[in-house]
């Protein structure tokens, strides 16, 4: 009896000492070598789709594929699953378990091996926290670190850092990277079969790979499957099913869509995940469709192409180039974002601001002849002439003269600097811009022209291009609302390229090609979407010797047909040749007035200024009418009242008091006559 209280008091004493010791050595660890979740914090980013889909993926600084892990986006069947399979009182025991504890000894005492584990989740994040190889020492080392982590962090973070980091094969780890890599999906809805799977996964991630071993993956998820049967968390309907569930021998690959917008925005950024405004159908319908148009480029030659919705300045689709990793192309550089020559797809813009400052209307005629301005000498694309044309003309089919009068007209300058108000800046030659800037000698962005065709689609202002979901955005504005239109108008009487007529689906395009035959551009758009196009060589040679509606006009409206199946858009409620076909007024029927200008003078030869008319009798006074010279037709108007006069010679009858006649000839000039009627002496007796 003695014996036993002595060994009593030994044990109880060897107890205080260890539990003192196990205190000390705690407080040690607290102290000096705390444990921390930075570990689950090292994960890889992504960035979304405007609707939250995956759009591309990184690894980690680790090489690692690990993706933060929020459980309440978790599918609730996959966590029962997980809880009774890995650790039944998670939610109740402080690190360890007791009971796990206890019974795992009992079976290694009576089969002299271990038949179960003792580990709780707990413990297992502190081993992916800190590996070490499984020792006793270092188990119980697991134990201590278990009691720190729940010290410091809830039973919420515990579990999400241990679904981080847990091992599922490879360089795969964390549930989410799991369920991506072997099922092509997020782990939100999972099926029974699924769910078995990535919870026996990283019981022995490498032997229960169903990508490489799908016998013994099959295995695993029977037993997890068997377990959550057991315990009345599955039917045996559900139970049942999920057993016929074939193991697929393959595995997912991560997106990699909008590279080079992705990888920019992941440079640019440092959150976890980046939500775009793009459409991931569009995408990568668009990805699929470049790398077949590619292989009819020349070799070295390369596609890019940019999709906004023109509401709110939102890019739908994004391609810098039609292949990343094709070094042939230098498919590394983003061609959206290159400085490139437009070409003459910004003449629309010359047009429409002259339209807004009352320079030219849609009709006016211009001489579209030979034209030398100082050491300047611009020339046509078909290096000839066409004589008098409209500006609707001369804008459809891009003729470059009277592109550059017009711009001469509203200030090389202004000009470029409404752009730049616009869409930011733009890269000028010697910081200088000249008249060959009509002609594309200056450098823009793809970027920046379809914010501008955006704006222009959108009645002159909205809103500023961009990218991000989440993004203040701010409002631009380009043209009057009445200018665009003009511009519009003439833009969707363009005949499209052949094999693209569609009269219930009005699209209206512009084409530039650059000087030597380096960029060549298409911008199509409609009222809610604009495309552009580019091909060229990122190094910036020539490609062939053709126009731009030959290689990138098809190509654009042919996108426009994918955009139309994906995100289909009302067309404009649009005529042909009912807008544009308006005269304009009398001033501003001719540009060239100098030109137009009669070898006579244009005046008046009777009346003489300032005459004075007396009536007879009671009635108006008839006044004679000459004028000599100008241009003919004439437009008259009598008190700022239009006549329906047409020869040079008239007579007015005018009725007392001050009356102005004015004349303006077909170049616009303008003459005028100030003539005062007295009052009739009648009624007087004598």
């Amino acid at each position: 009896m003695r014996s036993i209280l002595r060994w009593g008091k030994r044990g109880l004493l060897f107890g205080l000492i260890a539990l003192v010791a196990s205190l000390l050595f705690l407080l040690f660890l607290e102290l000096f070598y705390p444990i921390r979740l930075d570990k689950a914090k090292d994960t890889s980013r992504v960035v979304l789709a405007e609707d939250g889909s995956w759009l591309f993926a990184t690894l980690n600084k680790k090489e690692k594929w690990r993706f933060r892990v929020e459980s309440s986006r978790l599918d609730p069947l996959y966590l029962k699953m997980l809880l009774h399979f890995e650790d039944k009182r998670f939610f109740k025991h402080v690190g360890v378990d007791p009971l796990a504890l206890i019974r795992a000894s009992w079976q290694l005492l009576l089969n002299g091996h271990i038949t179960s584990g003792a580990s709780t989740i707990t413990m297992q994040l502190a081993r992916l926290l800190e590996p070490k190889s499984r020792t006793l020492p270092h188990k119980i080392f697991e134990i201590f670190r278990a009691f720190e982590l729940e010290l410091h962090y809830s039973k919420k973070e515990i579990l999400e850092s241990y679904l981080t980091l847990a091992p599922y094969g490879g360089n795969i780890e964390g549930v989410v990277a799991a369920s991506m890599h072997y099922f092509g999906k997020l782990p939100t809805a999972l099926s029974a079969s699924e769910a078995a799977i990535l919870v026996s996964l990283p019981q022995s991630p490498e032997h229960n790979r169903p990508d490489r071993h799908p016998k013994w993956a099959k295995s695993a998820r029977n037993k997890v499957l068997k377990r959550s049967f057991d315990a009345g968390i599955i039917s045996e309907r559900i139970y049942q099913e999920a057993l016929l569930m074939p193991i697929l021998k393959h595995h997912f690959p991560f997106p990699r869509y909008a590279p080079h917008l992705s990888l920019y925005l992941l440079k640019k950024r440092n959150e976890e995940s980046i939500q775009t405004t793009l459409n991931l159908p569009l995408q990568a319908a668009v990805e699929s469709w470049a790398k077949v148009e590619a292989k009819t480029l020349p070799k070295g030659a390369t596609i890019a192409t940019l999709v906004l919705r023109n509401r709110d300045g939102a890019v739908v689709s994004y391609l810098g180039s039609y292949d990343l990793f094709n070094r042939n192309i230098s498919g590394y550089i983003d061609m959206l974002r290159a400085k490139r020559s437009p070409g003459s797809v910004l003449k629309p813009f010359i047009y429409g601001i002259a339209f807004e400052k009352h320079i030219i209307d849609t009709n006016t005629i211009i001489d579209d002849k030979e034209l030398q301005i100082a050491n300047y000498r611009p020339h046509n694309y078909s290096r000839e002439f066409h004589g008098e044309v409209t500006i609707a003309k001369a804008l459809r089919n891009s003729f470059n003269i009277p592109a550059v009068k017009v711009l001469q007209a509203v200030g090389v300058r202004y000009f470029i600097e409404r752009l730049r108000e616009a869409v930011g800046e733009i890269t000028i030659p010697q910081s200088k811009a000249t008249l060959p800037v009509a002609l594309g000698g200056f450098g823009i962005t793809p970027l920046q022209v379809a914010g501008l065709y955006s704006l222009l689609a959108n009645g002159g202002s909205g809103y500023k291009l961009h990218m991000l979901k989440k993004e203040d955005v701010e409002k631009k504005y380009l043209l009057e609302p009445l200018a665009a239109r003009k511009v519009n108008n003439i833009l969707r009487e363009m005949q499209p390229p052949h094999g693209f007529t569609n009269p219930f689906y009005t699209i209206a395009y512009k084409t530039g090609t650059s000087y030597g035959y380096r960029d060549f551009w298409t911008v199509a758009y409609t009222k809610e979407y604009t495309v552009l196009v580019w091909i060229g060589k990122a190094n910036n040679t020539p490609l062939f010797h053709k126009a731009a509606r030959e290689v990138a006009a098809p190509l654009a409206f042919a996108l426009h047909q994918i955009v139309q199946s994906i995100l289909p858009n009302k067309s404009w409620n649009f005529a042909p040749n009912t807008t544009t076909a308006l005269a304009p007024p009398p001033l501003l029927q001719y540009f060239d007035k100098r030109t137009r200008q009669s070898s006579q003078k244009f005046d008046f030869i009777y009346p003489k200024e300032g005459t004075r008319y007396q009536s007879a009798d009671c009635q108006d006074v008839a006044v004679n009418i000459a004028i000599q010279g100008g241009i003919k037709p004439y437009a008259w108007y009598l008190d700022n009242t239009p006549m329906q006069v047409k020869n040079q010679k008239t007579t007015l009858h005018l009725s007392q008091g001050a009356h102005t006649l004015s004349i303006i000839d077909s170049s616009g000039t303008l003459i005028s006559r100030n003539l005062w009627v007295n009052a009739p002496e009648c009624g007087k007796k004598d």
